[in-house]
């Protein structure tokens, strides 16, 4: 790889792409940012010869810095393998004045990274500029265009919502959107027999679970492998398993489903801050419904009439369910099917997997687990996770002594090399700045960079060594508090550190902590220890307990 590494940054949000119905140009095109860069970049005689890299978010806006396009080039800046990222213009790289800014004047300059947003005339090698009022004039004027973009955005879908378009990006089962207008569902006749039946089902008082059964002893396509049949663009679905089958869930959602009456339905979430993916429930009256806009599958009275058959279901199905305020809350898991199990507020409460009342296709446990066994398992393992980790801390008590007086030295050292190396990135601005003025020639430039990016690089591999050793070093710490400060065990704790359960036939459990990670970073450290001939066959058995407890079901 040549020492010079260009990232080409490129972006193109959602709001960029439907404004342009509204009259929008189409300048903010990914191709025409593309065309745009590579032409300033072959102008330019210092980046001949450079490596040029290219990070594109297509369909993202700029207010949020969790694009995946733009983290990755983050990361790369941040372990020193970019040293030049180019712009359309400062929107492209960021909307979020604050973040952009933090990033131009401070972030990048301290990294070595030379900044460039061609329209806007910035280059943050004329540090001045970067960091003038222009600069942040303008990073605001986009902060503000980006609030206002998205309001009108929003507002532009919501006018179409109350004319009775369909605005969301899949047609739910039954329909498909019409060929010559993606606004408009027409009915898709074989899903539309299927979803019609199963509110007959409903009616004549079948249970959702019974409607579930029947469905899959007939072998019907659930709706997602029916759509995926069908060729729906699609690529993540919500589900544990790619051929999975019919549930009550399933059956109930299709159920409470208005649209199927020819209703068309907007707004039920919304994002609860301009750029981020964090939707939040809106109250009903706030919703924008228009009736008859397509055809309906059900009527309204066979809509009707299969709710107040599934309100007595549900209301008798609550009145079992489990509550939130559960250690093992969504967290006992069948190990055969991958369902969540259901908790069933019986006197005695307990566990049951729900797959083999829907479908005979997987081997499940039927038998009903309490919940007092569970909790007890968990409780008598986390002990006994306590007093392993008492045990294993004889082994790592004279590591850890040595890592306390490490910690100080390492940190030391980290800040000595970050001066070193922004030493070194200001000499490097002082060569280009040298080349610029005619100082020194296009060969000795070159030459001098290299030599000055290569001590760079050496520095920067050696902090990248160091910080990872300072990371082991805290892991070991956070452990250690994890658990010298378990004196006694509450159910708070243990819902806290405990990650899942997993059960399979026979009573055999997995049980998942949460701080296994932790430990698998730090059971390599102590094999490579003084301390290694301490780590005998019986420690074996801590060292596995640690990693993840198998068990018997106490009962």
């Amino acid at each position: 790889m040549n020492s010079l590494v260009i990232a080409k940054y490129l972006r193109i949000s959602a709001e960029d792409m439907d404004i342009k119905k509204f009259g929008k140009n189409e300048s903010d095109s990914i191709g025409n940012q593309r065309n745009l860069i590579e032409e300033f970049i072959n102008q330019k005689p210092e980046f001949a010869g450079a490596d040029i890299l290219e990070f594109c978010d297509d369909g993202w806006s700029g207010k949020n810095f969790e694009r995946p396009a733009v983290a990755k080039m983050l990361e790369q800046v941040t372990c020193g393998r970019i040293n030049c990222i180019i712009v359309k213009d400062l929107s492209r790289f960021g909307r979020d004045y604050l973040t952009v800014g933090n990033y131009i004047t401070r972030v990048f300059p301290f990294l070595g990274v030379r900044f460039i947003a061609i329209n806007d005339g910035l280059d943050s090698v004329d540090a001045i500029k970067a960091d003038s009022l222009e600069t942040s004039f303008k990073t605001l004027l986009y902060d503000f265009y980006s609030r206002d973009l998205s309001h009108k955005v929003r507002s532009a879908k919501q006018f179409k919502a109350k004319r009775g378009d369909f605005l969301s990006p899949f047609a739910p089962y039954g329909y498909v959107k019409a060929a010559d207008n993606k606004n408009q569902l027409v009915i898709d006749s074989e899903a539309a027999k299927i979803v019609h039946r199963i509110f007959q089902m409903a009616a004549d008082g079948k249970r959702p679970v019974q409607i579930a059964k029947i469905l899959n002893a007939e072998q019907v396509l659930t709706p997602m492998l029916y759509k995926r049949a069908a060729g729906c663009s699609r690529s993540e679905w919500p589900c544990v398993d790619r051929n999975n089958f019919w549930t009550d869930d399933t059956v109930t959602k299709i159920l409470r489903d208005e649209r199927y009456t020819g209703r068309t339905i907007y707004g039920k979430r919304t994002r609860d801050e301009v750029g981020k993916n964090h939707v939040v429930s809106v109250q009903r009256s706030d919703w924008i419904v228009v009736e008859n806009t397509h055809q309906g599958i059900v009527s309204k009275e066979e809509y009707e009439h299969a709710q107040e058959q599934l309100r007595e279901y549900m209301e008798r199905n609550a009145a079992i369910a489990g509550r939130k305020g559960t250690m093992l809350y969504k967290k006992v898991r069948c190990g055969v099917c991958g369902h969540v199990m259901k908790r069933v507020n019986a006197k005695q409460p307990y566990y049951v997997c729900n797959t083999p009342r829907l479908t005979d296709t997987c081997s499940c446990m039927e038998e009903p687990i309490l919940e007092k066994d569970l909790t007890e398992t968990v409780l008598t393992e986390l002990r006994m996770q306590v007093l392993y980790a008492v045990e294993i801390s004889h082994i790592w008590e004279e590591k850890r002594q040595n890592e306390r007086t490490d910690a100080n030295v390492t940190a030391k050292m980290i800040s000595n090399l970050q001066e070193v190396c922004t030493k070194l990135e200001s000499s490097l601005q002082g060569l280009y700045e040298k080349f610029a003025l005619g100082e020194l020639d296009k060969d000795g430039y070159l030459k001098a960079k290299c030599d000055t990016v290569k001590k760079r690089d050496a520095v920067l591999q050696q902090m990248q060594k160091l910080e990872a050793k300072q990371k082991k070093i805290q892991a070991h710490k956070t452990l250690e508090n994890q658990y010298t400060e378990t004196e006694e065990l509450a159910v708070e704790m243990a819902a806290d550190v405990l990650g899942g359960l997993v059960v399979y036939p026979d009573y055999e459990l997995n049980i998942i902590w949460n701080y296994q990670e932790d430990l698998r970073q730090l059971i390599p450290d102590m094999e490579a220890s003084e301390n290694k001939d301490l780590l005998a066959s019986e420690d074996q058995v801590i060292r596995e307990q640690l990693l993840g407890t198998k068990c018997l079901l106490k009962i």
